[in-house]
C-alpha cells in the first residue's frame, strides 16, 4: 500500500485548512482543496532526518551549502534544460516572500500585477498590503 492509499483525518489537530473553515469563509460545509497543504504522510526518510534534527536540539540559522544550489542547478537543468549558476540562486523563506520580493523588484507604484485564480490565498493578502504603501 503506498502512502497516497492512507486517509489521514486531520481535523481537530488545529489544521488552519479544516479547523478554520468557518472563521476563513464562513462556512464549515466547505472542501477546501489547497495546494500547499497536503492530506498524505511525509516520506519515511524526511520524518528521519527531521526526528534527528530535533533531536539534535538546537535550532539556530544554518546556511545554504553547495549541495543545496547543485540540487536546484542539476534539477532545473534536468526538468527544463535550464543551464543556471549559482549566483543567480536567491533562497527566500517562502513562496509569499519570494512574491513580495518580486514585485517589489520589477513593478514601480502604481503598477498593476495580474493573479489568475484560483490561487494560494496569501498572493492577494501580500498584494494588498504592497498596494497599501
Amino acid at each position: 500500500m503506498s502512502q497516497f492509499d492512507v486517509v489521514i483525518d486531520r481535523k481537530n489537530t488545529k489544521c488552519y485548512k479544516w479547523d478554520f473553515l468557518l472563521q476563513e469563509f464562513g462556512k464549515k460545509d466547505l472542501l477546501p482543496m489547497w495546494v500547499a497543504d497536503m492530506e498524505f504522510q511525509a516520506p519515511a526518510k524526511v520524518i528521519e532526518v527531521m526526528h534527528k534534527r530535533a533531536a539534535h536540539g538546537i535550532f539556530g540559522y544554518t546556511g545554504l551549502t553547495d549541495s543545496f544550489y547543485k540540487a536546484i542547478i542539476n534539477w532545473l537543468e534536468k526538468r527544463f534544460e535550464w543551464k543556471i549558476k549559482k549566483e543567480w540562486i536567491v533562497a527566500t523563506p517562502g513562496i509569499v516572500p519570494a512574491l513580495n520580493f518580486a514585485i517589489q523588484t520589477y513593478t514601480h507604484k502604481h503598477d498593476r500585477v495580474l493573479i489568475q485564480t484560483p490561487v494560494y490565498k496569501p498572493f492577494f493578502l501580500r498584494l494588498k498590503i504592497i498596494n497599501a504603501l
